[in-house]
């Protein structure tokens, strides 16, 4: 083939480097998960040092809410109005990147209308985005792609309406032009949306976005490096100087470098994960950009038909959506002050279930408050994040579990309950042994405003809730409490307990129950608006 792989072979390279990416980062996000869920149980099952009653003594005296009601659902809509702004400006100027390029590309004659349809199907990255950022529900993402396409079509049947009857371009075909439209987007959209459906579903978006980033980088890292190791060997003096360059050697450096570029991408991890650290973006803000990534280099590789090698320059339009997107978030930051921190509890051994509750509520509390759990398998792709990833990959989960009174001290110190650039606040989990997490819930007990139990099929098996009721009534926390219940709960055994815990005569508080038996959205909603309540309560 030569040393130098011709132009006409670029898009047919970039494209096979670009799905070995993405067809390895599906197994590898599903074998991580079930390696990092199979630690957690195995770890969650043991013991370290000897439990003792008093531990629970250590729990620091409850700080109430800091914020009114009212101004924690202000700062709320401040917050989402704020990412449609910064993150739709962020998407149009990416757009107007990758259309410009697109005009650059041979015998390609520059037209409004056609300009107006090239940048509006790269737009296409923002509906996801958006719907992620702004935790919408399945059922309404996929109605905002739905709108989204429908008033591309329609601004095009317009726009091609105007110009034949009002500007008297009768060779102008409206139905033709918005057919077009429809083609277009899907020739543009349909392999990376389909992409996105499947990498970054909930399932493993939890670990996949860097994954894939990862991959990426790492696959068209290996490229360019051995295209000019290639080039490279064309060099006469290059060749006389490195000796053994034929044959099998020629793979021998190959390997060497690779392993180079290998080394460069977990540095890069982990640099990215210290900037997740220092709170530079959200979880969410990763995943939303990995979405921008796969459309990047999925034009690159169609942009290569007309430049060749230089087609990687598509990537230009990510930097400049990561660009103005950081910029907008900087130059407009989110609301100040803390919110009302929400503490998650469940019956353990329920994942599909759980997983809907929390996407539904916890993913809309976030622009309220932080959450905070004790952690299980059950929630294991929702709430690993990159720090869990990298360290657990890097063979340093043991350092996340608390194991004394002092350790849980300092960790409770550590937590951060400030909002990350797009406003939201993070997901805490704290991973206990079996002999630390009864400290570990009275402690976050004392330290939250409201909390959500999910008691559907509680039984008097489940001993751990037994003693998070007990927790609940001598804490005085039942007022501030939502019970998510179903046909399977124990009601009588639930309010057998509270009653017995509560006080004398048998009084206690009014509880709040929610029933949620099939888990609609519907449901979840009613719940999440009986939190909001017992907040605007506590005004």
């Amino acid at each position: 083939m030569g040393t130098n792989i011709v132009r006409g072979l670029a898009p047919g390279i970039l494209l096979e480097y670009f799905w070995d990416a993405v067809l390895l980062t599906i197994p590898l996000s599903y074998i991580l998960l079930w390696w990092y869920r199979r630690a957690v149980d195995r770890a969650m099952r043991a013991a370290t040092g000897g439990y003792s009653a008093e531990w629970i003594d250590h729990a620091a005296p409850f700080a109430g809410l800091s914020l009114g009601g009212d101004s924690i659902h202000l700062a709320e809509g401040s917050s989402r109005f704020r990412l449609v702004v910064v993150f739709i400006t962020a998407a149009a100027l990416g757009s107007a990147a990758w259309t410009t390029i697109f005009f650059y590309s041979p015998d390609m004659e520059f037209l409004p209308l056609r300009a107006f349809v090239v940048w509006y199907a790269y737009c296409w990255p923002a509906v996801p985005a958006l719907a992620a950022l702004l935790a919408a529900p399945r059922r309404r993402a996929l109605s905002m792609f739905a709108g989204y396409v429908l008033a591309g079509a329609f601004a095009t049947l317009v726009w091609s309406l105007v110009s034949r009857f009002a500007l008297g371009r009768m060779n102008v075909s409206p139905l033709g032009n918005a057919a077009n439209f429809l083609l277009f987007l899907a020739m543009e959209a349909g392999a990376p949306v389909l992409v996105v459906l499947v990498v970054t579903s909930r399932r493993i978006r939890g670990v996949s976005p860097l994954a894939l980033a990862g991959l990426l980088v790492f696959s068209f890292g290996t490229l360019l490096v051995s295209e000019a190791f290639l080039s490279l060997v064309d060099i006469k003096s290059f060749r006389d100087r490195v000796p053994s360059l034929g044959g099998s050697a020629l793979s021998v450096w190959f390997m060497v470098f690779s392993l180079g570029v290998g080394y460069l991408c977990w540095r890069g991890l982990g640099a990215l994960n210290a900037r997740f650290q220092r709170k530079s973006f959200s979880d969410i803000q990763l995943v939303a950009d990995s979405w921008w990534l796969i459309a990047a280099f999925s034009l690159s590789v169609g942009f290569a038909s007309d430049f060749g090698w230089k087609g990687i320059i598509g990537l230009a339009g990510f930097v400049v959506y990561r660009a103005v997107a950081w910029l907008g978030l900087l130059l407009w930051p989110p609301p100040g002050g803390p919110g009302a921190r929400l503490l998650l509890l469940r019956v353990f051994g329920f994942q599909k279930r759980t997983e809907k509750l929390f996407d539904s509520i916890a993913g809309r509390w976030r622009f309220r408050g932080a959450v905070k759990m004790i952690a299980g398998t059950d929630l294991a792709a929702r709430t690993i994040d990159p720090d869990d990833t990298l360290a657990f990959v890097g063979g340093d989960l043991s350092s996340r579990f608390v194991r004394s009174p002092d350790d849980l001290s300092r960790r409770l110190e550590q937590v951060d309950e400030a909002r990350d650039p797009d406003g939201r606040f993070r997901v805490t989990e704290f991973f206990c042994y079996d002999n630390t997490w009864r400290l570990t819930l009275a402690a976050l007990l004392r330290r939250s405003d409201v909390v959500l139990m999910d008691l559907r099929s509680f039984s008097p098996a489940n001993s751990g809730c037994l003693f998070e009721l007990e927790q609940l009534a001598q804490q005085c926390r039942l007022e501030r409490t939502v019970f998510v219940v179903d046909r399977t709960t124990d009601v009588a055994l639930l309010e057998a307990t509270l009653r017995r815990e509560a006080g004398t005569a048998g009084v206690m508080p009014a509880l709040y129950f929610e029933r949620v038996e099939k888990g609609a959205s519907e449901e979840h909603d009613r719940a999440y608006l009986a939190l909001q309540r017992l907040t605007a309560n506590r005004a």
